[in-house]
């Protein structure tokens, strides 16, 4: 080889090694910079900090309904009792001193647990108020701060831990246990990530952990241990004394020491909530009442050895106060035999709304998750209710005032009253229904009553019932909303939209062959000669009478519109969302915008809008609110 040659190979090995050299240095140190970015982001998440200062809409009315006690705390002498849709405060006499309200004084999402303690900002010890999708709230006697982390899935809370380093411990619904100390909102330890946690005690050295499916965990100098045999995987509370742990679970309590079980107390028993002090062990059930367990035998189910305080009540939780051992029902304060505190008298039946219609005589009818139908008065009484086999999970509810009637579709029949509010009739699959559940009615101008259910669409007219399908061209069988123009029906089901004429398919519509962004469709309303069609992520979109579909830019990305809420007006078009408030398209404009000032959550679940004024249903509780405030020209 001549010199020229080698000298040339010897260049090109050089080049070669400089540019392969050169790529692997690329190559680690973008592995190095995406290494350290994922820490950084694992060790620190994205969050504010802001004070809660409430700003009512004028003319908003929170319609009254029932308390729901879940939590309990004993902070700055006073007692605090939380539930989805307040925080009411007592003195030690037991009188109601203030109540502060989700969607008001607090974040607009059911608050769940309460823990007093310091963090590392707190001046002096604060109450600590876990919510149901807002985060974390701190109310130091004069205020609330809210501590909302920026992605979602850290804002939905199932427990809280202070500690006395000055850091609080924060279970949540699916992301493990994170820890605030005042300047950070961060994982608490990688192996405690990504779990449905139920129940935390213990400290920053050794952390119980309770979880929805994982069992009980033992976090300590960095590694998990599971402890084995508990009578089930579904922790639902625990409780230290000393040493000793007790972890409630559906079948009993496991009695845990050095990290080993025991044994098991009060087995069969629902254990939802617990407290062990001196010794001694006291068990809240789901219907029960509580019991003190005996610890030093082995009773068999039903020998608990005392009387049960509250019997066949869910007890929420259990305090010590003052020397005393208090029950907390879902309901009611009890202290022994007497109940010192007792919920209101509301006006409402429940607060999970999910149908709301008013009639022709203006009386508002309210259709519950399961707790059946209410009737208002038309001056605001509380009505008429009926809960029964067949009215307990109300879907919609569609008025007919020509022909007198009332259609209420429940998860059991469809129910039909007469102007007189009087049930004329109930109609499922025995009577000629094509299924016994009925997700959506509507009322047709002929006096025929047409039927969504899984199982496609049934008409009930004088002739009889008829029914149609997938096989009849159904666009597929599980239909969730309906909308009626005379012969024409509009059937929004899980695999697109159907248009009928009369009993038979005219026209589909479905992501493969049309502009539709979304395949389930969970909601119709016409506004004049066109439709707003809701769906399950892809938001609303408009159909014309040609067939033509329109998405909105100022709805894109997955949003979530709950079934058949959705209301129109002159003003505006309404639809409930799942996790993004009230959804209003201002026909002045033809923008959208989103509500959620004064909403006890953010899941708006029904609308209806009649003279004016909305009436805003949520799982969290019912508003009404003068039109104008909301929808702006």
């Amino acid at each position: 080889m001549s010199r020229r040659r080698v000298w040339f190979a010897t260049a090109l090995v050089a080049v070669g090694a400089m540019i392969f050299g050169g790529f692997s240095l690329w190559r680690a140190q973008r592995a190095l910079r995406e290494t350290r970015n994922r820490v950084a982001a694992e060790a620190s998440l994205r969050f504010d900090v802001r004070p809660l200062e409430p700003v009512l809409p004028l003319g908003l009315e929170f319609v009254g309904a029932p308390a729901v006690f879940t939590d309990a705390e004993i902070f700055r002498g006073h007692l605090f009792i939380a539930g989805p849709a307040e925080l009411a405060e007592y003195d030690a006499a037991g009188a109601l001193v203030a109540r502060y309200r989700a969607g008001a004084e607090l974040p607009a999402a059911p608050l769940v647990a309460l823990a007093a303690g310091l963090a590392g900002d707190s001046r002096t010890p604060e109450l600590w108020i876990g919510t149901g999708g807002e985060g974390l709230v701190a109310f130091d006697g004069r205020g609330f701060r809210q501590i909302r982390a920026e992605d979602p899935r850290f804002r939905k809370i199932t427990a809280l831990q202070p500690l006395d380093t000055g850091r609080i411990l924060i279970g949540t619904e699916k992301s493990g246990v994170l820890v605030y100390d005042g300047r950070k909102l961060k994982p608490f330890h990688p192996s405690l990530a990504d779990l449905p946690v139920t129940a935390l005690t213990g400290n920053d050295a050794s952390l119980w952990v309770g979880t929805l499916d994982r069992g009980l965990l033992l976090w300590k100098a960095g590694g998990v241990e599971t402890i084995d045999a508990l009578p089930d995987r579904q922790i639902l509370s625990l409780a230290m004394d000393g040493e000793t742990l007790y972890a409630g679970t559906g079948m009993g309590v496991g009695e845990i020491r050095d990290g080993k079980l025991v044994r098991v107390v009060a087995p069969g028993y629902f254990a939802q909530t617990l407290l062990a002090a001196d010794g001694k062990l006291w068990m809240g059930t789901l219907e029960e009442g509580m019991f003190q367990v005996p610890l030093e035998a082995h009773p068999s189910r039903g020998q608990t050895g005392n009387p049960p305080v509250c019997p066949a009540c869910s007890i929420r939780k259990i305090l010590r106060i003052d020397g005393g051992i208090y029950a907390l029902a879902e309901d009611s304060l009890w202290h022994g035999a007497q109940a010192v505190i007792s919920r209101e008298d509301t006006l409402l039946a429940d607060r999970n709304i999910a149908a709301l219609s008013m009639d022709a005589a203006g009386r508002l009818w309210i259709g519950y998750f399961d707790r059946g139908l209410q009737i208002l008065d038309a001056g605001g009484g509380r009505g008429e209710r009926f809960e029964d086999d067949h009215l307990f999970c109300v879907n919609r509810i569609a008025h007919d005032a020509s022909h007198g009637i009332s259609a209420v579709a429940t998860a059991n029949g469809l129910v039909l009253f007469d102007a007189s509010r009087a049930r004329r009739r109930v109609i499922g699959r025995a009577e000629g229904l094509i299924a016994n559940q009925v997700t959506d009615v509507a009322l047709r101008q002929d006096g025929a009553v047409i039927a969504a259910t899984p199982a496609g669409v049934s008409f009930i007219d004088a002739s009889g019932i008829s029914s149609i399908y997938a096989f009849h061209g159904l666009v597929n069988n599980h239909v969730y909303a309906l909308s009626s123009d005379g012969p024409r029906t509009l059937v929004g089901t899980l695999g697109g939209l159907s248009i009928l004429d009369g009993t038979v398919v005219e026209a589909s519509f479905t992501t493969s062959n049309s502009a539709l962004k979304h395949n389930w469709i969970t909601a119709i309303t016409r506004v004049g000669k066109e439709w707003f069609v809701g769906t399950y992520g892809a938001g609303v979109l408009r159909l014309d009478s040609l067939g033509r579909w329109e998405a909105f830019d100022d709805l894109r990305g997955t949003l979530e519109i709950n079934a058949n809420a959705m209301a129109a007006t002159d003003r505006a078009v309404y639809a409930g969302t799942l996790d993004r408030g009230l959804a209003v398209y201002s026909r002045a404009s033809g923008r959208w915008s989103f509500w959620t000032a004064g909403l006890p959550s953010r899941n708006v679940t029904a609308v209806e809008a009649r003279s004016g004024v909305l009436y805003i249903g949520t799982d969290n509780g019912l508003v009404k609110i003068p039109e104008p405030a909301v929808a702006n020209p």
